[in-house]
């Protein structure tokens, strides 16, 4: 690799760090139950194992039976498409 290759490839490198560093947002630390957020399972830190989904509730809504169909059928199109295309 010549230096101009290597000073291009260095230079594009930084470039998308600045681009990433500008684009990002902040990140910040959840709400406390005070300020409106989420309240947390404090004895969740000091559970071991699966005894920690035990106490966990869940909100989420399962998948009917056409959702399941779809998504294994879509494992069948992968495949073909994979294999022919």
């Amino acid at each position: 690799m010549n230096y101009t290759k290597l000073l291009c490839a260095l230079t594009l490198c930084v470039l998308l760090c600045l681009m990433v560093g500008l684009v990002v947002d902040q990140a910040y630390a959840q709400k406390t139950a005070k300020e409106g957020g989420l309240k947390g399972d404090k004895g969740l830190a000091d559970k071991k194992g699966l005894a920690v989904l035990g106490s966990v509730k869940r909100d989420i809504p399962t998948a009917s039976t056409a959702q399941k169909a779809i998504g294994v059928g879509s494992i069948f199109v992968m495949i073909a498409v994979v294999k022919w295309l």
